[in-house]
């Protein structure tokens, strides 16, 4: 990580995007695409993402902080209630939003409410917002143009970029739009600086995304991973985690069969984290028990879901 700060100069612009949407439309996927690292995380599954990670684009002409937001989505526990606050509050520090979603269904005659629900938070500010629509490398043009007009009918975009975050689709188009609409300033981060999000925060969601990938039916959503320990040594990192599940049942599915599940989740998440810090990692990982933890405001608290 370069300790060079840019030098700001006449013209150059520096500020805030937040990027916006419903749950699993590809928010985590076109940060990582923007900035180049996996540091938030992905999985084809909804409400993958609960903390905000920033990334951080720079180039010689701007410097765009960009902050990952959990989907917006109508709260059904204290943790769901948590991050969809964090996503909403997030808008009033933005200078620029990117709002994705994904082209209307064939035969859908209007947006969707999840979508809806998101617009009706952001027309109480006054920040410039983009349409993204993502993933149409798996749709028809036809699907593609009515989708522009109707959510465009609901709401006045700035602009409207049709994208594919998973192949880099029109992604030149919106890196363009942070010397178009950020103000002038000076850049906040040094150069090479990929996000301020502390490793042991981005440690933590890539032991969840192994997770979640890998025993998401069985275990939906009422995970947390914490990091107890991050003992740096000459040319190793030991990692000391400990995931917690609301029920015994969930304990013993992610242990598995002679421990084989979470050595497996291990393995991935070590793969991940040693790319990451460009250095060997030992990982421990341990699963414990907190009942009804996504309703309990200590234990939110604790893991890191703080009441804003």
């Amino acid at each position: 990580m370069s300790s060079e700060q840019p030098e700001s100069s006449s013209g150059f612009k520096s500020g805030f995007v937040t990027l916006l949407g419903k749950p699993n439309v590809g928010k985590s996927t076109l940060l990582n695409r923007l900035i180049g690292e996996h540091i938030s995380i992905t999985a084809d599954k909804p409400q993958t993402t609960r903390n905000r990670i920033r990334g951080i684009v720079s180039d010689d002409a701007y410097q765009a902080v960009i902050l990952d937001t959990p989907g917006v989505h109508m709260p059904q526990n204290e943790l769901h209630r948590r991050i969809v606050s964090y996503a909403v509050q997030s808008i009033r520090d933005s200078d620029l939003v990117f709002f994705l979603t994904e082209p209307l269904a064939k035969g859908q005659r209007s947006i969707s409410s999840d979508d809806a629900l998101v617009l009706e938070h952001l027309s109480a500010y006054s920040a410039n917002v983009i349409l993204i629509l993502n993933k149409v490398d798996l749709c028809r043009h036809e699907e593609i143009l009515k989708s522009i007009v109707l959510l465009n009918e609901a709401f006045q975009f700035t602009e409207t970029v049709p994208v594919s975050a998973l192949k880099g689709t029109g992604v030149d188009i919106l890196k363009g739009f942070f010397t178009k609409y950020l103000p002038e300033g000076v850049p906040y981060f040094p150069v090479g600086q990929m996000t301020d999000t502390p490793e042991r925060e981005i440690v933590a969601e890539l032991v969840r995304e192994q997770l979640m990938r890998l025993c998401f039916h069985e275990i939906p959503y009422g995970v947390a991973v914490f990091v107890d320990a991050f003992k740096e040594e000459n040319k190793l990192i030991r990692i000391f985690a400990t995931i917690y599940v609301e029920r015994a049942a969930h304990k013993k599915i992610i242990i598995g069969k002679n421990g084989a599940m979470l050595k497996r989740v291990g393995t991935n998440a070590r793969v991940k984290i040693e790319h990451l810090l460009g250095i060997k990692v030992f990982l421990s990982l341990h699963v414990k028990t907190a009942k009804n933890w996504v309703n309990n405001p200590k234990r939110l608290s604790e893991f890191g879901y703080s009441e804003q």
